[in-house]
């Protein structure tokens, strides 16, 4: 991966995640109201959702798998995922909140090829949302936000690893991180 375009996809994810952190102002980000549903949270998980599918064809790419059908869908990029050197289940992302109740997340930690949206459900709740926001309103919450917007993070990061190193991938890996994503091992 180019630096360059790298570059654009974390400037990309920057504004999604502020939007996330501006709506710890009226909803505390806190394990007792992941079933909190708002039109901001929906927004959240499709633009989101949107652009990790971009950076999952690109992990795709980098890892030579190709699609089982005419255009890429979860059971594709779950291989890719699998063998990402920085998501073998072990890391996660935790949101950095100020109380004894915070979200944990694990966004593929259950990923598995076999079942439909590759047994994710937040990735489950984002199509439900694409196809029928209106019908699948209460999809569009707290947990689901923090998981599409982990799960971005987690595969942008892992991006990293396919940097050249002489356009700076250590520079990226030690001055390029969130203010809101606290990594879990």
């Amino acid at each position: 991966m180019i630096r360059s375009l790298f570059e654009m996809h974390w400037q990309y994810y920057l504004s999604i995640e502020k939007m996330l952190m501006k709506t710890n102002q009226y909803v505390t980000h806190s394990n007792k109201n992941i079933d909190v549903y708002s039109d901001e949270f929906a927004s959240i998980i499709l633009l989101s959702c949107s652009e990790l599918d971009s950076l999952l064809k690109q992990l795709c790419i980098n890892y030579n798998v190709q699609s089982k059908g005419s255009y890429f869908n979860m059971k594709d990029y779950a291989p890719a995922i699998e063998k990402s050197s920085l998501n073998d289940f072990g890391l996660s992302s935790g949101i950095r909140v100020m109380n004894d109740n915070g979200i944990l997340l694990f966004p593929f930690k259950d990923i598995d090829a076999t079942k439909p949206y590759a047994n994710l459900k937040w990735w489950r709740d984002y199509q439900s949302i694409k196809h029928d926001r209106i019908k699948n309103v209460t999809k569009g919450n707290l947990l689901n936000a923090t998981s599409s917007v982990a799960a971005q993070f987690t595969i942008l990061w892992s991006l990293t690893e396919f940097i050249d190193e002489s356009q700076g991938r250590e520079y990226i890996k030690k001055n390029y991180w969130s203010d809101y994503w606290i990594p879990v091992v």
